[in-house]
C-alpha cells in the first residue's frame, strides 16, 4: 500500500523522457508521478534527429574548408552551426511552450507518467542528465549544462510510460536539499512521511 506522498517542483531538462519546463514531481514508498509539459515521442525524436545531422555535418563542413582552402565552404559550417542552434533552441522554447498551452487551454497541469519506485535506475545528483547518446546532440553546451547541474540536477532511468522502454528523466531542483531528499526517495532510503508536505 503506498504511503504519505511527497512533491517536489523541478525544472525539466529536455531529455528522452520527454518533459520540460516546470514540472511537478510525487513520489510515495510504491509510485513515482512525472507532471507536466510533455511532447510527442515522434517529434521529439524528429526535433533530436535534425540536431544530430545538422551538429555532425559540421566537422566535414570545416575540414572541407581547411583541405579547400574556401572561405565559402568556412561560411557553410557557420550556417549549419546557426542552423543547429536554431532548431535546438526554437525547439526547447516553442515545442513544450506549446505543451504548456494546450495543458493551460484544457484546464490541466500537462501530462502525467506514473512508474513504480522500483523501476527507477542509476540516480544521480549534478552530472548524468546528458547520458544515452544525449551529449551528442550538443556537445558544446553539455559542459556549462554540467557546473550549472551540480548538486541541483536530479538524473534518473524509468519506464517512458508511452514506448516500454526506459527514458531518462532529468529534474533541476530549487535547492540541493530538495535534490538530495528527492534521490533518496528514488533510491528508496528515504520514506515520504519524512518529507515536509509542498
Amino acid at each position: 500500500m503506498a504511503g504519505q506522498m511527497a512533491s517536489f517542483e523541478g525544472y525539466s531538462y529536455r531529455t528522452s523522457s520527454r518533459f520540460g519546463s516546470r514540472v511537478k514531481v510525487s513520489v510515495d514508498s510504491a509510485t513515482v508521478s512525472v507532471t507536466g509539459p510533455r511532447v510527442g515521442i515522434l517529434v521529439y525524436r524528429l526535433w533530436i534527429a535534425v540536431q544530430v545531422v545538422l551538429f555532425w555535418l559540421i566537422v566535414p563542413a570545416l575540414l572541407a574548408a581547411v583541405v579547400l582552402w574556401d572561405w565559402r565552404v568556412l561560411l557553410l559550417a557557420l550556417a549549419l552551426a546557426v542552423a543547429h542552434w536554431a532548431v535546438g533552441g526554437a525547439g526547447a522554447g516553442c515545442l513544450w511552450e506549446m505543451a504548456n498551452l494546450v495543458a493551460f487551454m484544457s484546464g490541466t497541469k500537462g501530462k502525467t507518467t506514473t512508474f513504480p519506485v522500483s523501476a527507477v535506475k542509476d540516480v544521480k545528483i549534478g552530472r548524468g542528465w546528458a547520458r544515452k547518446g544525449l551529449w551528442l546532440v550538443i556537445p558544446p553546451y553539455v559542459a556549462g549544462i554540467n557546473k550549472m547541474a551540480e548538486g541541483h540536477c536530479v538524473s534518473f532511468e524509468a519506464p517512458d510510460g508511452d514506448t516500454g522502454r526506459d527514458a531518462v528523466y532529468a529534474f533541476h531542483m530549487r535547492t540541493k536539499e530538495d535534490a538530495w531528499a528527492l534521490a533518496k526517495l528514488l533510491e528508496g532510503k528515504e520514506s515520504a512521511a519524512q518529507q515536509p508536505k509542498t
